[in-house]
């Protein structure tokens, strides 16, 4: 956990007197994304509007989670960033006690559990070495499907990686209560409840989790039924089934009801038809995770010939994963959400049950240490990576997205500060600068996000053909009527764009003024 806050508290500390840190080092695009979400919360809404985009809409009542966070901010009169990154620690904090709950689970043996335990949070692949040859692999951006990286990067991920783990858990210990007698029927209901419950929140926060986590649970009660055989007690685990089966269809409500909201707005529609995640090809994955693939692989094999085996849950678990990630969807890398915890406890039963006892007694610890040091090698370059980027990173680069300027934090507090009636304005500006807006001001933007902006590719070319100075006195007048620009923003990222910034922008009147950054009010003429 220290170790992945380390670039934010250093991007943090060597913030240069003529800046301010936007608190965000890890894909900071998504991360003021999730910003702008948490500042509809804190302005006390419930049903979220794109922000990134001219247009309006009713909204729907999705991201609940960052909403929440919002709201959780407005009432403790806390800023939005302080919040995030609390959410983020806390939510890191409860995975990993959750992972090692899951771990226990799987294993009565303190040292094997260790081995699980870190094989699991830290377990990365070959990112850093197919790095240096200009390869990026998963285990370099696809965060959601490693916990050491999810620890890093947002406050959702890890928390919806707590919550599978803590399902699975519940799960295994409903499936382990023998259900004979009523009283240790009885047993099962606090489990029980705790899986319905943690599925509901899952469905809230990554309803993509269900998928892999509930279909690996299928597997296991499919195992066992076809296990149990003529002459068992029962040939199928009813009450388990019945527990399992409830809590997914109690989960379902929310995510059925998300999809149905999305479809039905034409703007929320447009937003995700373009909000595309291929998945990496399946040569990139077995890269990314190195050791662990080789090591899970063989624990699956030691787990399949035990057909009641605990650790069929996560055999079921990474199998439904991956043939979720090449179903011809357009969000195939959401469902990778969690894998590093059955990779990782797969990898631990492959090395404890399968390679440790191919090597000799007195090399055992040797090498078990190799192998966790080597699969941490990924999320260490990162986190040195990152640290470096914000050692080295300038505030007055007008590309910078660790950084904004005086001028521009101080144009984000006027805009902020506008009354009521002026809160949702659309602002132009340069790309970059759309993606801050939304995020610390709250108005809108003609462009700010590659997804949440409708219409995105072209939107961008248009707000670059304005500031390069490639649009028409017609055009660009049209331009404004189209998207009902209030305010053009000037400031150095639209410096940057091009030479004759302060004409493109003089279209109405200076309303404000500080540093490299100016902000007019566009004449209704």
């Amino acid at each position: 956990m220290l170790a992945s806050n380390l670039p934010y508290l250093i991007a943090w500390a060597v913030t240069p007197s003529d800046a301010h840190f936007t608190g965000f080092v890890f894909n900071p695009i998504d991360g003021h994304s999730y910003l702008a979400k948490m500042r509809q919360g804190f302005e006390g809404a419930w049903r979220f509007q794109l922000a990134f985009t001219p247009e309006r809409s009713p909204g729907a009542h999705i991201f609940l989670f960052h909403l929440a966070l919002g709201h959780l901010a407005r009432w403790t009169k806390l800023p939005l960033i302080a919040v995030y990154h609390g959410a983020r620690v806390l939510g890191g904090a409860a995975m990993l006690a959750a992972i090692y709950a899951l771990v226990a689970r799987l294993s009565a043996k303190r040292l094997e559990r260790g081995t699980m335990f870190l094989l699991t949070v830290l377990g990365s692949g070959l990112g850093w070495l197919m790095m240096m040859v200009g390869v990026r692999t998963a285990d370099l951006w696809v965060a959601e499907a490693f916990p050491v990286y999810s620890l890093m990067a947002n406050a959702h991920f890890p928390f919806a990686i707590g919550l599978m783990s803590i399902i699975g858990y519940c799960a295994l210990r409903v499936l382990d209560i023998d259900e004979e007698t009523e009283e240790e029927s009885a047993a099962a209901w606090p489990w029980g409840l705790t899986m319905a419950l943690g599925a509901v929140l899952l469905g809230a926060v990554q309803p993509f989790g269900l998928v892999p986590v509930f279909g690996g649970l299928g597997i296991v009660l499919a195992a066992r039924m076809i296990s149990g055989g003529p002459g068992t007690r029962s040939f199928i685990p009813w009450r388990p089934a019945a527990w399992i089966i409830g809590a997914a269809t109690v989960a379902l409500p929310y995510p059925l009801y998300m999809q149905a909201a999305i479809h039905s707005d034409p703007l929320l529609a447009a937003w995700n038809a373009q909000n595309i995640t291929s998945s990496p090809p399946a040569w990139d994955w077995a890269l990314s995770y190195g050791v662990i693939f080789v090591l899970a692989a063989w624990g699956s094999i030691r787990i399949a010939q035990r057909r009641k085996s605990r650790g069929l849950l996560m055999v079921g678990w990474v199998l439904v994963t991956l043939l979720g990630m090449y179903v011809p969807l357009s969000l195939q890398r959401r469902l990778s959400i969690g894998l590093g915890v059955p990779m990782g406890l797969l990898a631990g039963i492959g090395w404890w049950r399968g390679a440790r006892e191919r090597i000799s007694v007195r090399a055992r610890s040797l090498v078990r240490r190799l192998i966790i040091a080597f699969s941490a090698l990924t999320p260490t370059f990162l986190i040195v990576a990152a640290a470096l980027s914000a050692l080295g990173a300038q505030a007055s680069s007008p590309t910078s997205w660790l950084y904004l300027t005086n001028g521009e934090w101080a144009a984000l507090q006027w805009l902020r500060n506008r009354p009521e009636s002026e809160q949702e304005a659309v602002v132009l500006c340069a790309p970059q600068t759309g993606t801050f807006i939304p995020a610390w001001a709250g108005q809108r933007v003609v462009y700010g996000h590659p997804f949440e902006t409708t219409n995105a590719e072209q939107r961008e070319e248009q707000v670059e053909a304005y500031w390069t100075g490639r649009m028409t006195t017609a055009q660009q007048a049209a331009f404004f009527r189209e998207n009902d620009v209030r305010y053009v923003l000037s400031g150095p990222r639209e410096q940057a764009l091009a030479a004759d910034t302060e004409k493109r922008a003089e279209v109405g009147d200076l309303v404000f003024e500080k540093d490299d950054t100016r902000i007019y009010a566009v004449r209704d003429d």
